[in-house]
């Protein structure tokens, strides 16, 4: 499992802290945090899995907007996902065949 956050140079910046959980056909493979400043794109890798940028993007105090760019089960898309702080958000595809099922859950951790 690979993670990176890109530090930004905008000063002031808030520090946006991610849980994720990514689920394939049912189980759980992976439980990474990932901390980066708002604007700045982070990197969550799983072997096996794929690659799942995102970037987010404070939308008032306890909103966050979330772009993201996966690349996982032979499919590649660009979902946003819209949460506020006390609820999880989720993205969930089926792979290029339609074989597996892939979920990336999402929580603000403040």
């Amino acid at each position: 499992m690979l993670l990176s956050g890109a530090v930004s140079v905008v000063n002031s910046q808030e520090t946006v802290r991610l849980h994720f959980e990514v689920i394939v056909d049912g189980s759980a493979v992976a439980r990474p945090t990932v901390a980066v400043p708002a604007g700045s794109t982070g990197r969550v890798e799983i072997d096996d899995v794929g690659r799942f940028a995102f970037t987010p993007t404070s939308r008032g105090s306890d909103r966050l907007a979330i772009m993201f760019d996966i690349d996982a089960g032979g499919r590649q898309f660009r979902p946003e996902l819209l949460m506020r702080e006390n609820g999880p958000g989720s993205v969930a595809w089926t792979s290029e065949g339609g074989e597996r099922t892939f979920e990336l859950r999402v929580s603000w951790a403040r």
